[in-house]
């Protein structure tokens, strides 16, 4: 026998130190694989600023004769340099990554069984089987836009015309490029938690999954927190806090929803909760709505779109104490959060 954790245990354990662990491997993975290739397109842009004043006094004076031949020459270069052998760099610090994350999943899951269940989690769990074809597909596509569309750009009719907006929109195409490849790191570790955590669900006979999503996860993410579906369903696609991005149309969906998503599916079984305590699944969607809430969220998420999340979580029920829904309706009627939107 195990020793149970309780429901509020039980979600720090799943919605912070088992996803930081597996974001902690795919940071190194993208670390390894891109962070050099992103400094050599960023020094590239600010050498390129930098030479075109010194050459022809200004940012926005435009290019002529020699030196804007080689400020092209130059940028391609460092266009080249920085797509060459992308695959292979993505593919094998992914190769690593997935079997890490895997591995550290299986051990996840036994853990979360145990602190649900309070017995002792199945021991032998069948891994996912590893293909990367479709990673190594999408990076080779990545590089192929990047170079190509850099190479379009970086063209001396083309460079006259728009001047140093040229030459820093050929960089930039590169950049755009090794961010895809970044994303698809993020995507295949994620994708494969996610393999692990349903052979997880299958080998421990829970017939159910609930969604878990980070605390700063986006508004979509947060609407699916808590919720349960038979394993290996999907999840009811479109759905958001947002009402600007529901699409009722949507195909069904499951873990990661978009790149770089963290989200992950555990098992359940109703059977775990205990009478007289709130369920997991019941912790999950408490912990999501206070989230909206307290529109904890990245930088990178509008605040008009945490706003409108909060105004829909407060037109219902939310399942919150009082004295948050409170401060909720305040910020909603001053339209922004007054303890700012990080999470602490």
């Amino acid at each position: 026998m195990a020793d149970p954790i309780n429901p509020e245990e039980l979600l720090k354990l799943v919605q912070e130190k088992q996803i930081t662990a597996i974001q902690r491997i795919e940071e190194r993975a993208v670390k390894a694989a891109t962070e050099k290739r992103f400094k050599a397109i960023d020094d590239a842009i600010g050498s390129a600023t930098s030479n075109w004043v010194k050459a022809f006094g200004s940012m926005s004076a435009e290019g002529t004769g020699s030196p804007l031949d080689g400020l092209i020459r130059s940028a391609l270069a460092a266009s080249n340099s920085a797509l060459k052998g992308l695959e292979g760099s993505v593919i094998g610090a992914l190769s690593e990554a997935v079997g890490a994350a895997v591995t550290t999943a299986r051990a996840q899951g036994a853990a979360y069984v145990e602190g649900a269940s309070g017995k002792s989690a199945a021991t032998k769990v069948a891994a996912p089987a590893v293909d990367l074809s479709e990673e190594r597909a999408a990076v080779k596509a990545a590089a192929a836009d990047g170079a190509k569309e850099s190479k379009a750009l970086l063209r001396r009719p083309v460079v006259e015309r728009l001047g140093l907006r040229g030459i820093l929109g050929g960089l930039r195409r590169a950049r755009n490029a090794i961010g895809r490849a970044k994303s698809t790191i993020a995507n295949s570790v994620n994708n494969n938690v996610t393999k692990t955590m349903r052979a997880t669900a299958t080998a421990n006979k829970a017939e159910f999954e609930v969604w878990v999503a980070e605390r700063d996860a986006c508004v979509n993410c947060l609407k699916y927190a808590g919720q349960i579906v038979k394993k290996g369903q999907d999840w009811t696609g479109g759905q958001s806090w947002d009402p600007n991005q529901v699409d009722k149309n949507a195909p069904g969906v499951r873990p990661p929803l978009h790149p770089h998503c963290r989200c992950r599916p555990v098992p359940w079984n109703p059977a775990w909760a205990k009478p007289g305590e709130v369920s997991l699944p019941e912790a999950i969607s408490r912990e999501a709505q206070r989230s909206v809430a307290r529109g904890f969220s990245l930088a990178s998420e509008s605040n008009a779109s945490r706003i409108r999340a909060l105004k829909e979580l407060l037109s219902g029920s939310p399942d919150l104490p009082k004295t948050v829904v409170e401060r909720a309706q305040r910020d909603l009627r001053k339209g922004e959060f007054a303890r700012g939107r990080a999470v602490p």
